[in-house]
């Protein structure tokens, strides 16, 4: 599976048209590739309350229709954050495209972040579910869902083969995409695509490194802290045999009783 991260500078891409511009020139240029992976919020950029809700439910509705075009062009899945609006309730959203123009998956974040912003804005979802890119089974968490470890080993043991994290990761806690992204990996031996922001706002600091860790928790990607698109492709290792080297899941059965 070829994948490709971008890593955005969150003072970059003032508005969604040259956010939705730099999607399609990504695409346009990379070669057959599967999935792109983009951070938490990205159609509206992590930032202030009053700037997240300067946009419509119109303007997200559009901005969706036209990433979803993309993807049915391009034969590209997609997966973006974005604030999802239903019945005028907000939800912090990330959403995975089909190589066929459809949506996969729509995921509506369950553990909301500490801070002001998320907790004054959204709504929490209920849902964690498993869908297919080809004969791989996926899932999605958006940034601080991934750091419950019983969140990510209940997808493991569902059949998560690959697990696509949107993030908007602070620089205060850059200890989590290093240490826990290889962490979680290896110990549900799942691949973790994990997509961050650059640069620093007037509400948040961000530390990148961005990357993409395989089931041994070795990264087979890693970014730094300046903007950047990253491509690899990715193989993905027998879980049935990890699984039996490292039998933890087998080994829990009697605390789980």
């Amino acid at each position: 599976m070829r994948i490709a991260i971008f890593q955005p500078d969150i003072n970059n891409y003032p508005s969604i048209d040259s956010r939705l511009s730099k999607i399609k020139s990504i695409i346009q240029f990379s070669d057959s590739l599967d999935v792109l992976v983009l951070p938490e919020l990205f159609l509206t950029f992590y930032c202030s309350t009053k700037e997240i809700i300067s946009y419509s439910d119109q303007d997200i509705k559009e901005a969706n229709k036209h990433i979803l075009s993309l993807s049915s062009q391009f034969k590209c899945s997609i997966v973006f954050g974005y604030p999802e609006i239903n019945d005028d309730i907000r939800f912090n959203s990330a959403l995975i495209t089909g190589s066929n123009g459809r949506i996969l998956y729509n995921h509506r974040k369950t553990f909301l972040a500490p801070n002001n912003m998320e907790q004054e804005l959204f709504s929490t979802g209920s849902n964690f579910e498993i869908f297919s890119i080809g004969d791989i089974k996926a899932s999605l968490l958006i940034c601080y869902e991934f750091e419950f470890p019983e969140i990510v080993r209940k997808l493991a043991k569902l059949g998560t083969q690959i697990l696509f994290v949107p993030t908007a990761l602070g620089e205060d806690f850059r200890f989590v995409a290093y240490e826990m992204l290889k962490t979680r990996a290896f110990e549900n031996q799942i691949v973790i695509v994990y997509a961050n922001y650059v640069g620093k706002s007037q509400m948040f600091s961000f530390c990148g490194n961005s990357a993409i860790v395989n089931e041994k928790g070795e990264d087979l990607l890693r970014l730094g802290d300046r903007e950047e698109v990253a491509f690899i492709d990715v193989p993905f290792l027998n879980q049935d045999s990890r699984r039996k080297r490292l039998p933890y899941f087998k080994d829990l059965i009697k605390f789980e009783a």
